[in-house]
């Protein structure tokens, strides 16, 4: 690309007159190639226009579409009369009492709401299935198969000759290079490489860069340190290179296996192929996680666990962020108006928690690392469950990741009900992160598909157990002393730890 023209003139150090010509010979590859995808994407409409495919099935299509806008319409009234009459039916009229006849049972409204809503969703799904039958058949019949593999044979084409460009490219900035620069050439290369495929990874953890997050420590580095960080630095370049060259020779040719897959609709060959892809782009990962392991080991412990929790926060979305007790408790500890023994407790608590919520987070990066999968195969997985007769729902799916995060949700839950009963719900609830939620399957109004809860509900009974003195279910103001107490006891005889001494939080 022409943006490559300051890697290479800085990466080889060209002269005033080197620069202008390979300037030259880049804008005239972008020029070509520009061309070529022109001259592709316009052979490839004219295919499309005189096969006639877009009549195929118009009928249908414009039928199916105009009960989709018939639904929407009707949806849209049914949820303005049913908010008129919530706004029209006072709360203690549509909520039973405990002492009704009817009481455990859904309201009226409420119920009369689900049966639509359930209504409405079997519609749906009706039109979903129907607009996959039109679909199928479109792409079965004769001519969507001729045009598809027309314009497959012109993608090959474009491929080869894109392939030839690069080869021609590289070789003419070659010439334009002494003998010295030549040296650093394959250099420049690797890192070009880097630039353009690097971004191109599907799974967490498979775009991360570590060269701008190591510069940033150098500086601060003793000389041997700063040595040590270099040389991981080199041997994930040279790792990372011949990952991404594995991953991209496999996709030169596996993008045309798959476009013949699914012309045939071969789900199955299509999995296979994704599975086979699935090694290429789990190296690229394991080459930068392995030398994040690596540079924060050679570092002091401190600097060491904080360079590697900004590299893997990097390229794994949300595994580290601060947790809402996290956060809860930290703002505690700035409050102003707490005496000395509710600060000790609160900060013992902090300990607390900051480690089994790093544990709970090591799960899920572990959990990421061993399920991780790109959208694609989903999509697949769900084609082979639907051609079946197996369709599942999100919530009836395995998922471990799903799991892993769901398990760190409730231990933060139960951190957050420690710091309600030491500090009492209406100060937790100013906090940041401290307002109660209701549980995920509530919020979504239905059901999480797990026991969700259970382990949560265990550990704040055995909590209740220990303070719950009257056992009226509630921690009053001498309850809430003795919790005070105990943390006090743990930070009289050391630091505190979930591991030993009273029930801690897991238990």
């Amino acid at each position: 690309m022409t943006r490559d023209l300051v890697v290479i003139g800085e990466g080889v150090s060209l002269d005033d007159g080197q620069r202008d010509v390979v300037e030259m010979l880049l804008e005239d590859y972008d020029a070509n190639f520009r061309l070529a995808v022109e001259e592709t994407q316009a052979s490839m409409s004219d295919l499309g226009e005189a096969s006639g495919a877009s009549d195929l099935e118009s009928d249908r299509v414009e039928m199916l579409r105009g009960q989709m806008e018939g639904m929407r319409e009707e949806m849209r009234v049914a949820r303005d009369t049913m908010r008129t009459l919530r706004e029209a039916t006072p709360i203690e009229a549509s909520e039973p009492s405990a002492d009704s006849p009817n009481s455990g049972q859904p309201a009226p409204q409420t119920a009369t709401h689900a049966a639509t809503r359930e209504q409405f969703r079997e519609r749906m799904r009706t039109i979903r299935d129907e607009f996959r039958a039109v679909r199928e058949t479109q792409l079965a019949s004769d001519v969507m198969q001729d045009l598809l593999g027309s314009q497959l044979r012109l993608l090959k084409q474009f491929a080869r000759a894109r392939g030839r460009m690069a080869d021609e490219m590289t070789a003419a900035i070659g010439g334009v290079l002494n003998e010295s620069q030549v040296a650093s050439w394959e250099d420049v290369q690797r890192q070009i490489r880097r630039m353009r495929l690097l971004p191109e990874g599907r799974l967490q953890g498979e775009r991360t860069d570590l060269t701008a997050m190591t510069d940033a420590i150098l500086a601060d580095l003793e000389t041997e340190q700063a040595q040590v960080v270099r040389d991981a630095v080199t041997s994930w370049q040279l790792d990372l290179d011949e990952a991404l060259a594995a991953r991209q020779n496999f996709d030169a040719t596996g993008v045309f296996v798959l476009l013949s897959e699914m012309m045939e609709m071969d789900y199955e060959g299509m999995l296979k192929t994704l599975r086979r892809r699935q090694p290429k782009a789990e190296g690229v990962r394991d080459v930068t996680d392995s030398t994040i392991d690596l540079i924060a080991a050679s570092l002091p412990v401190d600097q060491g666990e904080q360079f590697r929790r900004r590299a893997i926060q990097n390229g794994y979305d949300r595994v580290f962020n601060q947790t809402r007790s996290q956060r809860a408790i930290a703002a505690a500890t700035e409050l102003e108006d707490l005496n000395e023994e509710l600060q000790a407790a609160v900060a013992a608590l902090q300990v607390d928690c900051d480690v089994e919520i790093a544990a709970a987070s090591e799960n899920i990066l572990g959990a990421i690392r061993r399920h991780d999968e790109p959208r694609e195969v989903r999509f697949v997985e769900r084609m082979l469950q639907r051609q079946a007769g197996e369709e599942r729902s999100r919530d009836e799916e395995q998922d471990p990741i799903r799991e892993a995060n769901e398990t760190r949700d409730e231990l933060d839950e139960v951190y957050l009900e420690r710091l309600r009963d030491l500090l009492g719900e209406e100060v937790v609830e100013t906090l940041p992160g401290g307002r109660k939620r209701q549980p995920r399957g509530e919020r979504r109004g239905g059901f999480s598909g797990r026991d969700g809860g259970g382990d949560r509900e265990a550990r704040r009974a055995e909590f209740m157990k220990q303070f719950d003195a009257n056992g009226d279910g509630d921690i009053d103001d001498s309850e809430r002393e003795a919790i005070r107490e105990h943390f006090r006891g743990m930070r009289d005889h050391g630091a505190p730890s979930s591991r030993g001494g009273p029930p801690p939080l897991d238990q």
